[in-house]
């Protein structure tokens, strides 16, 4: 009983029909084509997304930079009136304490202001801390400011009260040019002043923040005022926009390890650095929900293209499918009937009937008549002749439309008597050899006997078929004999049915009259009948 169940199963070929490969191919293309140009559009929205998020951050951050450079100046311009009218009055306490106060009541650049004498003593300070009035400056950057004479922005230092800060100053000078001290305002780099609320009013709510850097590559300002101080040098950023001047924007890692889109721009008259950064991940968070809504907006479309596929499929395969069916029980009684029922709306069902329904008839006939032993010619490998009456035959039947090449060799028979007749056998070879090459594989190629050959050319005209002997003379011509000194010429008859539809032989004698009047004129020429 197992036995008679494996005879019976299907093999595993037999699965698969060309429905489903059909099917299946055209929902793989399709998918694969949704996939690929998905791909291709969120990538590039993804590309465009992070190029125009860094050139606004580049952008931006240029903008600050030139806000953060016009800050410095107008604070060095109100310090520079201050220092001009302590120039002549420098001796006065009241002058002195009056043009503190003002500084840093009048407006929010600076949280406080001192007046350092030549001598390095602090004469002044607003708001008042009598506590340091009278000391000596020790602080390098105070001895810097000091020394140097002329307007300078201090790098980060830590004052002896611990605030983190920048001084900003400018030297006093009397009317004769003697130098009298240096007039400063310090920015609490912690706290509130005009700096800090310029940089922190233009803060992003999206993500994106800013931090600016001294040239050494400490946090002046940050969103985070815990983080100010710190030394961020390590970040490439850092390093391109203080350490050598650019301006631009890059995908980075922060200090932080977190990855980032970075604009900076230089603060051109302090060496320091305004970088803008959003974060990588946040920037794409909103192409992520863009390409699930697109996901979802296109999915029904896709459901009724495949739906659509399966159907087409269906009414493609379908009667192919059917025709398969019938090929496999050609025996039945009904067949003839059984193909004409199958629906045939296109070429191919159309001619595959047709041939189904020719084969069909033709079948008994072909087991019954070829034989291969019978039909070739032992010495070249080609048809003889009962082989090209069947293939006339055929062709008739089908109304098939062909030409015939009707050629002898000319001069055979003093090619045995010259050279013996195993040359003369190497010579109907040699040619037969070529005659293979220069015609196609649907061709058939047939020798009549002694040096006679004939060539049927299905669906060519007489003139195309002239074209194919004359490759045939010059591949001869041009190619070495199979034997020293023989020289194999042809006489060529042509002849098709566009001439006579009566028979077969009316082709065939039509060729061989052509060939004959190639032989009378001469023979090595070819004739068109």
């Amino acid at each position: 009983m197992q036995k008679w169940r494996g005879a019976h199963r299907k093999p595993w070929g037999s699965i698969l029909d060309l429905r489903s490969l059909i099917l299946g191919l055209s929902f793989l293309a399709v998918l694969i084509t949704f996939a690929n140009t998905f791909y291709a559009g969120f990538s590039q929205q993804r590309e465009m997304l992070i190029r125009n998020t860094l050139d606004s951050n580049e952008a931006y951050a240029s903008k600050l930079a030139t806000m953060t450079d016009q800050f410095l100046q107008q604070a060095e311009t109100q310090l520079g009136f201050s220092a001009m009218v302590l120039g002549s009055a420098f001796d006065d306490p009241a002058i002195r304490a009056a043009e503190t106060r003002r500084l840093a009541e009048q407006s929010q650049t600076f949280n406080s202001v001192i007046i350092v004498d030549a001598q390095g003593t602090l004469i002044d300070v607003s708001p008042p801390m009598k506590e340091i009035v009278g000391q000596q400056v020790r602080s390098a950057s105070l001895v810097e400011a000091l020394n140097a004479r002329r307007p300078l922005v201090s790098d980060p230092f830590t004052t002896g009260t611990g605030r983190f800060l920048i001084l900003i100053s400018k030297p006093i000078f009397a009317p004769d040019g003697v130098f009298r001290g240096f007039i400063g305002g310090a920015v609490y780099l912690h706290e509130k002043n005009g700096l800090e609320q310029m940089l922190a009013h233009h803060h992003y709510q999206n993500g994106s923040y800013l931090y600016v850097v001294d040239r050494l590559g400490n946090l002046i300002y940050h969103w985070e005022p815990q983080r100010i101080g710190q030394n961020v040098l390590s970040n490439p950023v850092v390093q391109a926009v203080v350490q050598r001047g650019e301006t631009g924007s890059a995908e980075t890692v922060n200090t932080q390890g977190r990855a980032t889109l970075a604009g900076f721009a230089p603060v051109s008259s302090t060496g320091w650095g305004v970088i803008v950064q959003r974060p990588t991940d946040l920037t794409l968070k909103l192409l992520s929900r863009q390409a699930q809504d697109m996901l979802l907006q296109i999915a029904p479309l896709l459901c009724l293209t495949l739906l659509g596929i399966w159907i087409f499929s269906r009414l493609i395969s379908s009667p192919l499918h059917d025709l398969a069916r019938i090929t496999n029980r050609l025996s039945d009684a009904d067949t003839d009937q059984k193909i004409t029922q199958v629906p045939s709306w296109y070429y191919e069902v159309i001619a595959l009937k047709k041939a189904i329904e020719a084969g069909l008839s033709q079948m008994q006939h072909k087991i019954s008549r070829l034989n291969q032993e019978t039909l070739t010619d032992p010495l070249t490998g080609l048809l003889n002749r009962r082989g090209l009456d069947d293939t006339l035959q055929q062709w008739q039947e089908l109304r098939i439309p062909f030409a015939v090449v009707a050629l002898d060799i000319d001069h055979f028979k003093s090619i045995n008597d010259t050279y013996g007749h195993d040359v003369g056998d190497a010579a109907l070879q040699f040619l037969a050899a070529h005659m293979r090459r220069a015609t196609r594989s649907g061709d058939v190629l047939c020798r009549n006997g002694g040096d006679g050959f004939t060539l049927l050319l299905p669906g060519t005209p007489g003139r195309e078929a002239v074209h194919v002997c004359e490759r045939l003379v010059q591949a001869l011509a041009t190619d070495s004999p199979p034997y020293p000194g023989l020289k194999i010429t042809l006489s060529i008859g042509v002849a098709d049915t566009q001439q006579t539809m009566e028979s077969g032989e009316d082709v065939l004698k039509l060729a061989d009259a052509a060939l004959y009047r190639a032989k009378r004129n001469g023979r090595n020429q070819i004739a068109h009948s």
